[in-house]
């Protein structure tokens, strides 16, 4: 169907892609299909708004999430309809755990060929129910029709997707829908965002402040909402200001950098033996956009609260109503806690308190966990990394051992960014997530993954290469799923079930090679540092770095089933 002349009136696959010009979406991620074929061409045709061509649906979705988590503004990820709809689950869930407000649209068949009664299974051909597949993963998720006011839609899915605790949104769109004409609104009246009450603020601060007059070993737990929230940079101050030592969960590693004075470690079942000390020995915990998950606290609840007090602050009810009580719990926004509170002044001491943890710092080295026999520690290696990616916006880490040692271990400079899929745990999610935030920001991005979740987005290195992306990919090749095998060796008497046996690798530096990528495959610490100067100046685009280590090395310190963080 042709656009008419009248520029006001257009296709609502044109009203959709002047919608995403309007609202500055960096990027919109695809793998081509014919239920988005419009969509895609009006995109194109209006030409504000790039497209990027994935090798799979699910690398498109993680590739938007990767864009949204570096730039906070929703970044699109569109797919066909049926299989292209269900390879966008495992993204849009990654999304939906880490508050990330990725916005998916896809491509549905004609109205007349969606089936009418939910006993048959299927009327047109690709045609799939993926509103009702996505409904517990997204904040909101609709299939719209004729009748559908699309703009107003759209505005809504926006605030929807931004507000309170942010999330995914997806919106299913006929391909006959895509095609009909519609009046472009002249402007339109948006929707208020969601605002929490400010009138616990006060009650807040008074409370918190209270509770530090009577402590002495007082601890601040940064969960994701900080960084969800955009606290990061007032957070810094907020630390600077107050002096109190301060320890992160997982998908907070990068709120404070290496070099801040107060950042003490990550806590949890993997987290730095010091870290976890000091959250055993604090006599209060000021806990800041965290779930409190059995990760973070060990199966011990009573051991965990034991001889502390804890205040938490949350943007959602259902976390502070979790597995974990407070003592005191508040729902409002961290952004304006956190604002609030760095404008208190805090005269209290705990110099006293931060020696203490410095000591069990600088008597415990990361290095030291591993065996004397791991001869290529992941230490050392995660160092190395740091060093040679200074001039990197950031690390996109995958999931496994190689995502505990880089949380673990590396040094990361003012405003480097650390992102990983963190309540999904999604094998596969850091090359495709790469993709998205580099190709956003223009900046050179590096990349921690192993060989297990390497093969699980290999074709995207195809990407990478097509559009000449600057990204290090930094494989730890130990030729199995380590942390299933670190499981197996616990506690199945050794028994490697499809992560040593049946399982192997291919030759990450020679499959490089074939997809024109330069590749540099280390065995050692002399090997890594004769390779520094050629990494660390290389600027062609993408490079793949395989590390071959030791399957004896492990995720230590690991807090087991029956321990609690006392017990380390």
């Amino acid at each position: 169907m042709s656009v008419p002349s009248n520029d006001n009136h257009i296709t609502k696959s044109d009203l959709i892609a002047r919608f995403i010009a309007e609202r500055k979406v960096p990027s919109v991620f695809l793998l081509s299909g014919g239920m988005i074929a419009f969509l895609a061409d009006a995109i194109y045709r209006l030409g504000e708004t790039p497209i990027v061509n994935t090798r799979h649906e699910q690398s498109a979705g993680f590739a938007a999430e990767g864009a949204t988590r570096i730039t906070n503004i929703p970044t699109i990820a569109m797919a066909t309809s049926g299989p292209g709809a269900t390879n966008l689950i495992t993204s849009i869930a990654s999304s939906f755990f880490d508050s990330i407000p990725t916005i998916f649209l896809t491509g549905q068949v004609n109205q007349t060929e969606i089936k009418k009664t939910s006993q048959q299974r299927q009327n047109g051909f690709q045609e799939l129910d993926i509103v009702e597949m996505v409904k517990n993963i997204t904040k909101y998720s609709l299939r719209v029709d004729s009748k559908t006011d699309l703009y107003a839609e759209l505005n809504k899915m926006w605030v929807i997707a931004t507000s309170g605790r942010p999330g995914p949104v997806l919106l299913d769109i006929p391909i006959d829908v895509q095609q009909e004409i519609v009046l472009f609104p002249n402007s339109y009246e948006s929707q208020d965002e969601l605002v929490e009450s400010e009138t616990v603020l006060p009650l807040l601060i008074e409370t918190i402040l209270t509770e530090l007059r009577k402590s002495s070993r007082p601890i601040i737990l940064v969960g994701g909402g900080v960084r969800a929230s955009g606290s990061s940079d007032i957070f810094r101050n907020l630390s600077l200001n107050w002096k109190i030592p301060v320890v992160h969960s997982l998908m907070a590693v990068d709120v404070l950098d290496s070099s801040s004075l107060f950042r003490v470690g990550m806590i949890g079942s993997y987290g730095n033996r010091w870290a976890n000390q000091a959250l055993a020995k604090s006599d209060l915990i000021i806990a800041l956009g965290t779930r409190l998950d059995i990760r973070q606290t060990g199966h011990d609840l009573k051991a965990f609260v034991n001889n502390k007090r804890i205040i938490r602050v949350d943007v959602d009810d259902a976390e502070l109503n979790g597995r974990l009580t407070a003592d005191v719990s508040f729902k409002v926004d961290l952004k304006k806690v956190i604002s609030a509170l760095n404008e208190t002044s805090l005269k209290h001491d705990f110099s006293e308190w931060n020696q203490t943890i410095r000591n069990l710092s600088d008597t415990q080295p990361q290095k030291s966990e591993q065996s004397t026999e791991v001869e290529f520690n992941p230490d050392d290696i995660m160092k190395w990394i740091s060093q040679i990616s200074s001039r990197s916006a950031g690390y996109v880490v995958d999931v496994g051992q190689h995502q505990m040692w880089a949380a673990q271990s590396l040094n990361l400079r003012v405003n480097q960014r650390f992102i990983t899929s963190g309540g999904l745990g999604a094998m596969g999610f850091a090359l495709p997530a790469a993709i998205g935030a580099s190709f956003t920001d223009k900046k050179e991005w590096t990349v921690i993954t192993g060989d297990g979740c390497t093969q699980l987005s290999i074709s995207e290195l195809q990407t990478i290469k097509h559009y000449n992306i600057p990204i290090k990919v930094c494989i730890l090749n130990n030729n199995q799923h380590g942390m299933v095998a670190q499981f197996q060796e616990n506690n199945l008497q050794n028994r490697f079930v499809g992560t040593r046996e049946d399982y192997s690798a291919p030759n990450f530096s020679e499959v490089s090679r074939a997809f024109g990528i330069e590749a540099i495959k280390l065995s050692s610490l002399k090997e890594i540092y004769e390779s520094t100067d050629y990494v660390l100046n290389w600027n062609s685009g993408p490079i793949i770095l395989e590390f071959i280590i030791s399957n004896k090395a492990k995720a230590l310190p690991k807090l087991s089933m029956d321990e609690s963080i006392h017990d380390l």
